[in-house]
């Protein structure tokens, strides 16, 4: 006797499930992770996401990209924070899932930040898939009311300060993005470079420069020029600003 294998009704179920459309597509860019030895990856818009300083007990809120590269439909089934009572997905809703992630589409999810004491906070966010699971290192501080501003006009670098040869340089974001912070010489060649590896939510950021280049050497004194570049996290434009720093 011939045994003929046998294919259980609900495997065909899957598969039409899995063939369904994506919730969102758009054109995006994002730094990969790899599946294994399938083509294409899984991965979150940037491995990490910082949130501007907020006030304690106020909600700040953002959309954060999934995109699926391959060429196969990936079935969501879980957004799991591990610390949810401070960083928390409201959209999709828990109802909502799981749900499928198209091929070759980008699928955008809300994640929302409440501090409520004036301290850092970080966590990771897990977006679990049916066979995979992907990371996004999430950052936080709460502060105090009064020191919370409004959210900026525009991106640019708002203030150059300078004590005893310790300065703080402050700069904006209007929207959403990943930072690119430098000083240059008069010639153009950059002396100083101040990493943001993270992607920046809107409102306003701050660091420290010691006169000191990229080699550790004491600059000479002089003028240089402060640079900041934005590229904006959906529309994929670059906003500029630039400010004299004079070193005496």
């Amino acid at each position: 006797m011939i045994l003929k294998p046998i294919f259980p009704a609900f495997l065909f179920i899957t598969v039409a499930f899995f063939a369904s459309p994506s919730y969102a597509q758009f054109e995006h860019t994002s730094p990969p992770i790899p599946l294994g030895h399938e083509g294409g990856s899984l991965a979150f818009e940037r491995s990490e996401l910082t949130f501007a300083p907020q006030s304690t007990g106020i909600e700040n809120c953002v959309n954060v990209a999934i995109d699926n590269t391959t060429d196969h439909p990936r079935l969501l089934t879980e957004l799991r924070s591990l610390d949810p009572k401070h960083f928390y997905v409201t959209s999709p809703a828990k109802e909502m899932m799981p749900l499928t992630i198209g091929a070759n589409s980008t699928f955008y999810l809300n994640l929302c930040f409440k501090a409520d004491e004036v301290k850092p906070y970080e966590t990771r966010l897990l977006a679990i898939f049916q066979s995979d699971t992907i990371p996004l290192k999430i950052t936080g501080k709460g502060v105090a009311p009064p020191e919370v501003v409004p959210i900026p006009s525009e991106t640019a670098i708002t203030s150059v300060k300078n004590k005893k040869h310790n300065w703080t340089f402050q700069f904006g974001l209007k929207t959403r993005g990943t930072v690119r912070l430098m000083l240059e010489n008069v010639m153009g060649k950059t002396v100083r470079n101040f990493p943001f590896e993270a992607m920046k939510t809107p409102g306003y950021y701050e660091t420290s420069f010691d006169e000191k280049s990229d080699l550790g050497k004491k600059l000479d004194k002089g003028m240089y020029i402060l640079r900041l570049e934005v590229v904006d996290a959906q529309s994929h434009t670059t906003a500029h600003s630039s400010k004299v720093v004079t070193i005496k």
